[in-house]
């Protein structure tokens, strides 16, 4: 696990977390922040500093919508093949929850069942 997505993120996994190395989560303006810092050169002009890290942002928001489409369009293929009777991709996509959280892959399989249901009812 990347301990700043984490951290960025909120998850471990699928629990919420607090922060990196029990700091304060970042954000992705803080991770714009500290890219931008460290490629520029020590005493370098704040103003420089802010451009590069606005860039950077603007950056690193379009790889965060496109990983969040690619995510969603991924996870609701394995949705259509559950309603198409098709459970493995779900069960292979849920086999990475550690044993000790059964119970919560359990309740999170379940929801994933019900709302195919309600959405095909």
């Amino acid at each position: 696990m990347n301990e700043l997505l984490a951290g960025i993120y909120e998850t471990g996994g699928f629990q919420k977390t607090a922060g990196v190395n029990g700091q304060d989560p970042m954000s992705l303006s803080d991770l714009a922040l500290m890219i931008s810092v460290e490629q520029n050169e020590e005493g370098s002009d704040l103003e420089k500093v802010a451009s590069v890290q606005d860039s950077v942002l603007d950056e690193l928001v379009s790889f965060d919508r496109a990983g969040r489409a690619m995510a969603h369009a991924e996870f609701s293929e394995m949705e259509k093949a559950a309603a198409e009777g098709n459970m493995e991709p779900l069960e292979i996509f849920f086999t990475d929850v550690e044993q000790e959280d059964v119970s919560e892959k359990e309740q999170l399989k379940a929801a994933v069942l019900e709302e195919l249901a309600r959405r095909n009812a």
